[in-house]
């Protein structure tokens, strides 16, 4: 279970399956918001080897270039949020993003405490790696357990949030390239920060001869 789970299983859940009840105890508070013009502006810094152009995601609020031949899976909604996961040829890489409907506004360090939390009580041996900021003020972790090994960020705007992440089933050899696609993929997400998903230019380089 849970946004890291590779495959076709219904049961799949995020972190937002804890917000249940936890927002009703913890209260409002200060969200540290990620100008949307910065995440766009990263974009031009992006190597779109490999990925489409930048599409609307509309199930999941976002627009993304996601890895091309990669199989979208079945999107798991319920009325508190949605996942929409794409998985490898190889089957032992992942990419996905689960938009999350807030029943009060929550921070960033909470969103992010429920999420670590989320991935680890599904293991014994779960555990975070690292946690880390970028420099335009996204909070990443890293985490680990017997099955999946992920890297992930989050993105609260009110009464939206979403984690994005990637990674690959850590009983098995990771295949680099396909890494290093998933981590492009997952940095190019940019989510709708004002109830709409307007247009966001992709690079030329996205449409490169030979990348079709």
């Amino acid at each position: 279970m849970g946004v890291w789970k590779f495959g076709l299983d219904r049961r799949a859940s995020c972190a937002a399956a804890a917000l249940l009840v936890i927002p009703l105890l913890a209260g409002c508070q200060q969200t540290t918001q990620v100008p949307r013009q910065k995440l766009i502006d990263h974009i031009a810094m992006i190597d779109f080897t490999g990925l489409k152009p930048i599409e609307a995601i509309d199930s999941v609020k976002v627009q993304a270039a996601v890895p091309r031949q990669w199989e979208q899976l079945t999107a798991q909604s319920n009325a508190l949020y949605t996942h929409q996961q794409w998985r490898s040829p190889s089957a032992r890489t992942g990419f996905g993003v689960a938009h999350i409907k807030l029943p009060l506004p929550l921070g960033t360090r909470m969103i992010m405490w429920l999420a670590k939390r989320e991935y680890t009580k599904k293991a014994n041996d779960g555990r975070i790696i690292s946690e880390w900021t970028d420099d335009l003020g996204r909070p990443w972790f890293e985490a680990e357990n017997d099955k999946y090994r992920v890297r992930g960020f989050v993105v609260v705007n009110g009464f939206h949030a979403w984690v994005i992440y990637f990674g690959h089933k850590s009983q098995l050899q990771p295949d680099p390239a396909e890494l290093s696609l998933a981590a492009r993929a997952a940095t190019s997400v940019v989510p709708s920060m004002d109830g709409t998903n307007g247009v966001v230019p992709t690079p030329a380089i996205a449409s490169a001869p030979g990348d079709e």
